[in-house]
């Protein structure tokens, strides 16, 4: 009996999908622990400065990971993107191998927000941390806002861009997550502009569930900054609320003109 999507072809053809995503899983971790320990070294000895070693670690670990997985990158407006330093750049959390695929545009100039349980993660937490990322602690209030305070000031006195996944889980599903505050707090104390982007919908290319992963050209659109200078920090709710509307009509936009799950 010919099976409903694609016949003896289409079973062949997933067979193919899993094969690639047991191998990259395997290949992955090796590779990101090995990568990992050699750019925490060359921090530790002074080979490279931190965020020198941590920007060669992303830079590399995307190139070889997009190679084997078969992933090319297709950029929409990136020169909205390019030269906005400083701005609190906000993207959308679909996958652990976000990281990846966003590397092909995470310049040198870029840090990253994330919660403090990642400094505790052996080798990469520790990398991490080494390399001048901001570390909150979402369960103290206090402490988090002192975070974000340090944050503003080093995004104005080192002329960063500060990358933040607002949803902060990863999320596949049609519709985003409701954001964390924590981005648009840090661009409001700062007063920089916030870049949206958004990746096309993961699941044409990965899908973690059925161990399935597929080649293809990921595309990722920049929209405009949205400026926060002369807004007060009463505005958060609102400023949250128009970057979310904006990044989902635009995820809606890229899923229907995408090529659609794997199958």
């Amino acid at each position: 009996m010919l099976d409903p999507q694609g016949g003896i072809a289409g079973v062949l053809r997933r067979l193919v999908y899993r094969a690639h995503f047991v191998l990259a899983c395997v290949f992955g971790v090796s590779f990101f622990l090995a990568l990992s320990a050699t750019a925490l070294f060359s921090i530790l000895l002074r080979v490279k400065t931190p965020r020198g070693g941590a920007f060669l670690f992303v830079k590399w670990w995307g190139i070889v990971m997009r190679g084997f997985a078969g992933w090319r990158m297709d950029f929409e407006h990136h020169e909205r993107l390019l030269g906005s330093a400083p701005a609190v750049v906000v993207g959308n959390h679909q996958s652990n191998l976000d990281t990846a695929t966003y590397a092909a545009f995470f310049g040198a100039e870029s840090v990253v927000i994330g919660k403090k349980e990642i400094g505790r993660i052996p080798v990469f937490g520790w990398l991490w941390k080494a390399s001048g990322n901001i570390l909150v602690d979402r369960g103290n209030r206090e402490s988090a806002i002192a975070s974000l305070d340090e944050a503003a000031a080093r995004i104005r006195r080192e002329r960063l861009n500060v990358w933040v996944l607002a949803e902060g889980h990863r999320n596949q599903k049609p519709e985003l997550l409701p954001f964390k505050k924590g981005a648009f707090r840090l661009a409001l104390a700062a007063q920089v502009p916030i870049v949206p982007f958004v990746a096309e919908p993961m699941l044409n290319f990965l899908d973690a569930r059925r161990w399935m992963l597929r080649p293809g050209t990921i595309r990722v659109r920049f929209l405009p900054p949205v400026p926060t200078a002369g807004r007060a920090p009463e505005e958060v709710d609102a400023l949250l609320q128009e970057v979310r509307t904006l990044m989902q009509a635009t995820l809606d936009d890229l899923r229907a003109t995408g090529r659609g799950p794997i199958g």
